[in-house]
């Protein structure tokens, strides 16, 4: 299904993108969206190969949770890429766990159909991707069972499942996990094979519960949980129904509009709500997205105009959720492919002055390895080894800037505004698109052991405090651009990047181990600020404020 066919089908009469401004240079673009009008200090290959076993990734356990200690020195880790291992059940026990799929059929699907899910897993859920049963209206169905990637403890990441059914509208699916099937099997055919124009012939939807409780998309609540609490501005302001597929088809000969990987935009929108609407644009955008890609490893291009060779635009994480909602291989290998070109593209140590580094880079330079490595058949290791250089580059410019600043417990990832191509005149970060690089950190440090986890879990603390100390106006309104311990700051002339300073903050909160009473009421504030005065107005700043903050009220819930 290539992006010209999504669109015929899809886009008759398409909702523009009105208040969207375009990046500027391929490559080294500036750190500017949406930010303040002065700068003065202040107060796709489309084979679809057979699919095949997915890789166990198996490191060492992971500590989770608050672990404020950090490690000096380079990070390395050992990665295992083979497919053989064989682990105990650690969460569940082997007991059996349940969960409802909700089939949906496209219009005229109707008939005997091959229908393929994939349902994402929490570390330890299931360690035998054969003790998997299905029943349709109280009888077992015949399936096709596959493991999808594997957690760090060894248990699988997803399950992927195919099956055959008589469909003549909505139904229901009970699928039972560590349980031992008895109706026989089919063949596991190519994902290809069950999809149509716009999509699969059969839409599965999980319980939004189960989607974040799996993790499979990161830290998340449900938008449920957090009606009538501040953190449903999320729900709010995110509006996705109204930055759907659809409007983005009427957009994306714009090159902006693809900014800050709209596929996980919604793939984490979808495990927030769990409804089609979500699924959907998620499902057909990231196809859209894999669909432009040509050649293989470093030489991958991508197909946003224009912005082939321009890292900020590379993205795995759409990818990889792609294929553990949905088994297809195709997304696997290209997130692969991705993952080594964006090797080729960024170089993770930043050497002082106005040698090119932004956070937003460092960011999703990070995002694309621990992605690809997190679902990699083969080369897991090789996407181990660039995470960990590239953290330990992170940690060292988090340690040695700005010259002269010595505080060990508050520091943000710094660097001259020429080196952002930026022109305010100091040393400093950026709070908004900080919160790119702590989502990386994050990602990272759940697939790490202990050492590697510490690290960047500290790492992110530290980051929180500088923000929650130097990062707001007076105010309490986020800075676009904030010094280090010199009292400076650029005044942000808009209302869009008040979401991410409190995901960060929240973050340095819970990794602190949720007792800091300053930087809990730090977040708050900045959650009701963007829950009374936080815009979202026009594609591109729905896509950053809608991707990584929303998990800001995990973080505080915890």
């Amino acid at each position: 299904m290539g992006p010209l066919a999504v669109a015929a089908c899809l886009c008759a009469a398409c909702p523009g993108d009105s208040g969207d401004t375009t990046d500027t240079a391929a490559g080294t673009d500036p750190t500017t969206d949406s930010g303040p009008t002065t700068g003065a200090p202040t107060g796709v290959a489309t084979d679809d190969p057979a699919p095949t076993s997915s890789t166990t990734s198996e490191p060492p356990d992971t500590t989770d949770g608050p672990v404020p200690d950090p490690t000096d020195g380079p990070v390395t880790t050992t990665t295992n890429t083979t497919d053989e291992t064989e682990t105990g059940d650690t969460t569940t026990g082997g007991q059996t766990v349940n969960v409802v799929v909700h089939l949906i059929p496209q219009e005229g699907v109707t008939g005997e159909q091959r229908i393929n899910f994939a349902v994402p897993l929490a570390p330890g859920v299931l360690a035998d991707d054969t003790q998997v049963q299905v029943h349709h209206a109280g009888t077992e169905l015949a399936t096709a069972l596959r493991g999808l990637a594997r957690h760090p403890d060894g248990s699988w990441r997803s399950v992927q499942i195919q099956l055959d059914l008589a469909i003549d509208g909505e139904t229901d699916l009970d699928v039972a996990l560590n349980a031992a099937p008895a109706a026989g099997s089919v063949n596991l055919v190519p994902v290809a094979d069950t999809l149509v124009d716009t999509g699969p012939n059969v839409w599965a939807l999980l319980p939004a519960e189960w989607l974040t409780t799996s993790r499979f998309a990161g830290p998340l609540g449900t938008a449920a949980a957090a009606e009538g609490t501040p953190g449903q501005a999320w729900s709010d302001k995110c509006d996705y129904d109204e930055w759907n597929v659809e409007a983005f088809l009427g957009a994306n000969d714009s090159a902006d509009v693809w900014l800050y990987d709209r596929g996980t935009t919604h793939w984490r929108g979808h495990a927030r709500r769990g409804d089609l609407s979500t699924l959907r644009s998620a499902y057909l955008e990231t196809t859209i997205y894999r669909d432009g890609l040509s050649g293989q490893g470093p030489d991958t291009a991508i197909g946003v105009p224009g912005k082939t060779g321009d890292a900020k635009y590379y993205y795995t994480q759409n990818m990889a959720l792609h294929y553990l909602m949905t088994g297809d291989d195709r997304f696997r290998e290209s997130a692969e492919d991705v993952a080594e070109a964006f090797a080729d593209l960024w170089d993770p140590v930043y050497e002082g002055g106005a040698s090119f580094w932004t956070e937003r880079h460092a960011g999703f330079g990070l995002l694309a390895y621990v992605w690809a490595m997190n679902v990699s058949d083969d080369q897991a290791q090789q996407f181990r080894d660039l995470a960990d250089a590239a953290v330990t580059a992170y940690l060292d410019v988090q340690a040695s800037y700005p010259p002269g600043y010595d505080d060990p417990d508050a520091r943000c990832f710094a660097h001259t505004d020429v080196a952002a191509d930026e022109e305010f005149g100091f040393w400093g970060c950026s709070p908004w698109l900080s919160a790119i690089l702590a989502d990386g950190l994050d990602q990272y440090a759940t697939e790490s052991p202990g050492a590697q986890a510490d690290a960047a879990r500290a790492s992110i603390v530290k980051l929180g405090r500088v923000i929650a100390r130097d990062g707001l106006d007076p105010d309490g309104k986020p800075f676009y651009w904030m010094g280090v311990g010199d009292g400076n700051g650029a005044v942000d002339d808009y209302d869009e990047h008040w979401g991410e300073s409190a995901y960060v903050v929240a973050m340095a909160y819970y990794h602190d181990g949720a007792a800091d009473p300053e930087l809990r009421q730090t977040a708050e504030d900045l959650v009701a600020g963007f829950g009374d005065l936080g815009e979202v107005p026009h594609m591109r700043s729905f896509n950053w404020q809608c991707r990584s903050a929303v998990a800001t009220p995990w973080f505080l819930a915890q």
